[in-house]
């Protein structure tokens, strides 16, 4: 009899333990994607084939979660995803041609709304329908922007350098967001050109065009300055260059470049130019 409910009792106490198992590593599937849950706040979204995004639904007013491609840039960005309703939705970029993607997201209910609307697609709608929207001053496409920076001039063209969070309508996420213009009236939007990484937010810095190939990279590449921002590293200062007059950049691998040597805390916006007496930046 002993025998008997002892063994019973283990199998009621096995079933349990599967039960809470199951509990706590629910997955979901949508059309192209899958959502694993693996608690209260942290889900992974597996994606075969990736589409050119995966579009996260925004509210305006609650907390951010964090967003990290796994199997990419492995930054987290701030994104105050969806929980009850959506107000719009920004474009989260995968990796193109890869045959599988998978996003972390992290400080967001299982019960948000937002799983239940973010969706797979190759384009974005950037159609301007803000009444109040300037017309005459430059603005990006979408997202939040403020200062400009890496201001240059090159083969025809101005190139304006901005502080960029493409993931919302307020600061964060800083990026360096890219246009140019022949005219400085009219602006063609290009993509980001420097992404926020691991090394903390791109914050303000500057640019030149290096003429005589004085760093290396060849005549005529434009190498950038900026201040990365985190709260583990400090501000510290990085650099990165183009060889396709500004489209896309390589920071530099031995970053950073400059820290604060004496514990300052406020230490940002590098600005370099060429000292021709001693032939140095």
């Amino acid at each position: 009899m002993k025998a008997t409910i002892l063994n019973n009792s283990k199998n009621f106490l096995m079933g349990c333990a599967v039960s809470v198992s199951l509990a706590s590593c629910q997955s979901a599937s949508k059309e192209g994607f899958t959502l694993e849950q693996q608690g209260d706040t942290l889900t992974l979204v597996h994606i075969t084939n990736p589409a050119k995004y995966l579009l996260l639904p925004v509210e305006e007013h609650t907390g951010e979660g964090q967003v990290c491609l796994v199997t990419g840039n492995p930054a987290d960005m701030d994104i105050r995803l969806a929980k009850k309703e959506t107000d719009y939705f920004v474009p989260f970029e995968l990796p193109a041609g890869a045959k599988e993607a998978v996003v972390r997201i992290r400080k967001t209910p299982k019960d948000a709304v937002c799983w239940k609307e973010m969706k797979l697609s190759d384009t974005f709608d950037t159609t301007n329908r803000d009444k109040f929207r300037p017309l005459y001053h430059h603005t990006p496409l979408y997202g939040w922007m403020n200062d400009a920076n890496g201001l240059v001039y090159k083969d025809g063209e101005y190139h304006l350098y901005f502080q960029y969070n493409p993931y919302g309508s307020v600061w964060g996420n800083m990026h360096w967001g890219h246009s140019v213009s022949r005219d400085l009236v009219h602006w063609e939007h290009l993509p980001v050109a420097l992404a926020r990484d691991t090394m903390g937010h791109i914050f303000s810095g500057s640019s030149v065009v290096d003429k005589d190939n004085t760093a290396g990279y060849g005549a005529g590449s434009i190498v950038s300055f900026y201040t990365s921002a985190s709260d583990k590293n400090g501000q510290i200062q990085c650099m990165a260059h183009s060889s396709d007059n500004g489209r896309t950049f390589t920071k530099y691998e031995k970053n950073p470049v400059l820290t604060p040597f004496d514990g300052l805390k406020d230490f940002r916006d590098p600005k370099v130019f060429w000292y021709a007496p001693e032939e140095k930046w």
